[in-house]
C-alpha cells in the first residue's frame, strides 16, 4: 500500500480566481431607498474583495429598487459601493455568512439633500473612519489597476487612520506574502483575525509564512487553528482522507475523499486516492472512474505510471 503525504496548505491560491469555491456561496438581496422610503430604480451596486482584485460584480436595482446576486465565494470580505446619479454613493464592508441569503438594503441621499444638511449643521469634517474607507477604496482601485506599490500605501494610510479596519490588515497581509515579507505578513494577518476572527482563510497564509521563514511550530499553530475553523474544507478534508488512508482505513478514506472531488471535482491527487481507496474495497468501477479523472486532470503527474498499470486489471 502506498504511502501518501498530508497536502501543504499553501496560499498561492488565494489571489487566483481558481480559488473560488461552489460550496462557499452565498446571495444577496436588498433594496435600495431614498431618504423617504421609495425604492431606488437603476442604482448602481459594485462588489469587490482586496482577497481577489481581478473579481468585481455589478448589478443594477429593479423599478421597485430591489436587487439581488449570487456571490461565489463567500469565505472573503466584500466591498459594497451604491450609486446613483445625483446621490451621495454609500458603502460598507461585510462578510456574508457562507450558505445564507442575506439581506443587505441600503438608503442613498440625493446631493441636493447633502448640501442642505451639511450647510444647516455647519458642513462637519470627514470621520477618522470615514477617511479610513476611503483610503481603503483608493488602495483596491490600484490593486484593480496593477498598481500594487500605490494599494500599499493606501491601505496603510486606511489603518493608520483606523487601525480598527480589518479589511485594511486583510489586504496587507496579502501584500506582504505576495512580496515574501514572511514576518509582516504574519504581523497583518493576526491584526485582522484579531479584529474578525471570521478571517479564517489567512490562518492559511500565516502557516505558509511561518513554514517559509522555518518557524515550524508557528506553522502548527496557524494550521490548527485554520482546520478548528473550517474543519469541512476540502484541503482539510482530504488531509483526513490522506491519514485515513494511510492508517488502512479504506471505508473512512473513501468516505472523507468522496466530499473532496464534490467540492472540488478538478482536484486530481483526491482522485487518485479516492481511486486507491476504491480499488482497495474491490469496487472497480469506482476506481476505474477515479483513475480515469485522474489522468485526465494529470496525465503526466507523479501516480500516473501507477494508475496505468492498475487499469488494466478493472476490466
Amino acid at each position: 500500500m502506498k504511502t501518501m503525504k498530508p497536502l501543504a496548505m499553501g496560499l498561492g491560491v488565494l489571489l487566483s480566481a481558481a480559488y473560488l469555491q461552489a460550496g462557499a456561496q452565498c446571495r444577496v438581496k436588498g433594496t435600495v431607498r431614498d431618504q423617504t422610503g421609495a425604492g431606488v430604480a437603476d442604482a448602481s451596486i459594485s462588489i469587490t474583495t482586496p482577497s481577489l482584485t481581478t473579481y468585481k460584480n455589478e448589478v443594477k436595482t429593479d423599478d421597485k429598487g430591489v436587487w439581488s446576486t449570487l456571490i461565489p465565494d463567500c469565505t472573503m470580505p466584500y466591498h459594497f459601493k451604491f450609486e446613483k446619479e445625483g446621490y451621495l454613493a454609500f458603502e460598507l464592508d461585510k462578510k456574508i455568512p457562507i450558505g445564507d441569503i442575506y439581506q443587505l438594503d441600503a438608503k442613498l441621499m440625493s446631493k441636493t439633500e447633502a448640501q442642505a444638511k451639511a450647510q444647516a449643521a455647519g458642513a462637519p469634517k470627514m470621520s477618522a473612519s470615514d477617511k479610513a474607507i476611503t483610503s481603503f477604496n483608493s488602495g483596491v482601485e490600484a490593486l484593480q489597476a496593477g498598481d500594487k506599490a500605490a494599494a500599499e500605501a493606501k491601505f496603510q494610510e486606511a489603518v493608520k487612520t483606523n487601525p480598527d479596519l480589518p479589511a485594511g490588515w486583510h489586504a496587507l497581509a496579502q501584500l506582504a506574502y505576495e512580496k515574501k515579507d514572511w514576518a509582516k505578513a504574519i504581523e497583518y494577518g493576526q491584526k485582522a483575525t484579531d479584529l474578525d476572527p471570521s478571517l479564517t482563510n489567512l490562518y492559511q497564509l500565516m502557516a505558509d509564512a511561518a513554514r517559509q521563514s522555518g518557524d515550524k511550530a508557528k506553522a502548527a499553530e496557524f494550521e490548527k487553528a485554520y482546520a478548528e475553523a473550517n474543519p469541512d474544507s476540502p484541503e482539510i478534508l482530504y488531509n483526513k482522507g490522506v491519514e485515513a488512508y494511510n492508517k488502512g482505513k479504506m471505508k473512512d478514506a473513501e468516505a472523507v475523499l468522496t466530499k473532496v472531488v464534490e467540492a472540488k471535482p478538478d482536484n486530481a491527487n483526491a482522485h487518485y486516492l479516492l481511486g486507491m481507496a476504491s480499488f482497495n474495497l474491490n469496487k472497480k468501477a469506482a476506481a476505474k472512474e477515479h483513475f480515469e479523472k485522474y489522468l485526465e486532470l494529470d496525465p503526466n503527474g507523479k501516480d500516473a505510471s501507477t494508475v496505468k498499470e492498475l487499469l488494466p486489471l478493472l476490466k
